[in-house]
């Protein structure tokens, strides 16, 4: 109890800190994105949510005045139901309510550090809260000018834990460590580059019960933007997941995705 009450005090402290941010330093407008996606599967930290079922997941955030801040609402829901009716689409819908603070540091240089801190709560509507609801904390950093060719390492911190004791979520507590590349690819025949991701996500025992302290997967993905349809950008995307820990995940996925985005 005292540790969830330290936690609650310090994601109180951020939020309450990003708000004066946002309002001390503002210098342009309010930016608001809409996006549409679609998945051919709902895959979460190497875990296949929906059970190699669609999923429909929109979305808007809001960019607050240029201070570094931001704030969004993310909604999925299944495409279809999961194991024969198990698990009905109502019961599969899941919003998600962050903020996030992000900046650079030593811009320009070799060593440019791009950030982004952010707080996540997962909300299940149609399931008891201390029996899926639960909370992220996540820290991630990126390096754009570090190595050559356009290659940008990046390395994430992720904090996980139950939204509330005593139900099915209380053993996901843990941390996530995940290591990543990007890349962007020119492409003659495409206007903007294909950009290739990869990252290795090493789970130590968070995000399910009975989790392994391990190595939990490695996933490979494609994507590429198409501007000027209608108003907005369109990004189709394939992804590849090879699943190396059974407690995670006991097969590798393969899935694509489709969103489109209007900014305001």
């Amino acid at each position: 109890m005292k540790k969830e009450m330290l936690l609650l005090a310090a994601l109180v402290l951020f939020v309450a800190a990003g708000v004066a941010s946002a309002v001390e330093t503002a210098s342009g407008d309010l930016g608001i994105e809409v996006d549409f996606t679609w998945v051919s599967k709902y895959l979460w930290r190497g875990f296949d949510l929906l059970d190699d079922k669609a999923a429909f997941q929109p979305s808007v955030n809001f960019d607050l005045f240029d201070s570094g801040w931001s704030a969004s609402v993310w909604y999925s829901t299944a495409g279809s139901s999961k194991n024969g009716g198990s698990l009905s689409t109502v019961d599969a819908e899941e919003f998600n309510y962050a903020v996030t603070y992000s900046n650079s540091l030593c811009e320009g240089q070799a060593t440019q550090t791009d950030y982004a801190a952010s707080y996540i709560y997962y909300d299940f509507p149609d399931v008891a809260s201390n029996d899926a609801d639960q909370q992220e904390f996540n820290i991630g950093f990126s390096w754009p000018e570090i190595c050559p060719f356009g290659t940008v390492p990046s390395y994430t911190i992720v904090y996980i834990w139950s939204a509330e004791g005593g139900g099915a979520n209380r053993d996901i507590e843990g941390f996530i460590h995940v290591f990543g590349i990007n890349k962007d690819i020119e492409v003659d025949c495409l206007e903007n580059p294909v950009s290739f991701s990869w990252d290795l996500t090493y789970n130590d025992d968070a995000g399910r019960a009975n989790v392994d302290h391990d190595w939990s997967h490695t996933t490979f993905g494609l994507s590429t933007s198409f501007d000027g349809i209608g108003s907005g950008t369109l990004t189709p995307g394939i992804f590849y997941q090879i699943s190396m820990d059974d407690s995670v995940n006991t097969q590798n996925e393969l899935w694509t995705g489709i969103s489109y985005a209007l900014s305001f």
